[in-house]
Parts: C-alpha cells; structure tokens; sequence
C-alpha cells in the first residue's frame, strides 16, 4: 500500500474487536496495529519487535508512551521515537532502511497494549 491507502485503511480504525499476542508475549496489539503491521510496506512486524524488545521495557517507569514511526521516502530510512504524550523523549532509534510508506505513523502503548491513536 501507499501512504494514502494505508492512511484510509487506518483511518476506518476506531477501537478494535480483538486483541494479538506479541510473538515475545511482551505486549498485545489491536486490530488497527495489525493491519498496520501487514500493509505497511512488505509487511511492518519488524516494527512491532522494536516496539515489543526496547520500547516495552520504558513501559515499566512510564504508564503512557507515544510512539512515532517517521519513515522518509527519499532516504528509505525510519526514525522510531517514544515519549511520554508530554514531549519528553524517552527512547529514539534510526531504521537505516524500510520500505515502510512515507509518514509519521502514530500509536500508543497503554497498558501492555499498543493500538493507533484513533483506537484510545
């Protein structure tokens, strides 16, 4: 998919019927997460391990993270970022190449459970 299709199939994403183990069993994900995950690219569970290995580990000290995939068309390149929903960094890695469509792509990890924005 490309960014407008992926945007529109996300955007159809309010709350979710089912919750997904992590491969790991270090957190579970939403409906909207997997349909990321599967079209985002040749298919974005890469993005899901990052968020599952290292991301998950903030969430121990930090209830709230917000969580920012930036992918750049030109450089085939991804920033990850984490936050605490105030602007405080937490956690920032570079993707050195994704075919991930271009964006910023946004979720949260509340409660073990990482879904859109949209689905909170």
């Amino acid at each position: 998919m490309n960014s407008t299709e992926l945007k529109n199939g996300l955007s159809l994403f309010t709350g979710t019927e089912n919750y997904y183990k992590h491969a790991l069993g270090t957190m579970k994900y939403t409906d909207g997460v997997k349909f990321f995950a599967e079209n985002a690219g040749g298919g974005a569970y890469w993005f899901l391990d990052i968020v599952g290995t290292e991301i998950v580990q903030l969430h121990q000290s930090e209830p709230f993270i917000h969580i920012s995939l930036d992918s750049n068309e030109v450089e085939n390149k991804a920033t990850i970022t984490a936050d605490d929903g105030n602007d405080n960094q937490l956690w920032s890695r570079t993707i050195e190449f994704t075919d991930c469509p271009p964006g910023v792509w946004e979720f949260y990890l509340i409660d073990g459970i990482m879904l859109l924005t949209r689905e909170y």
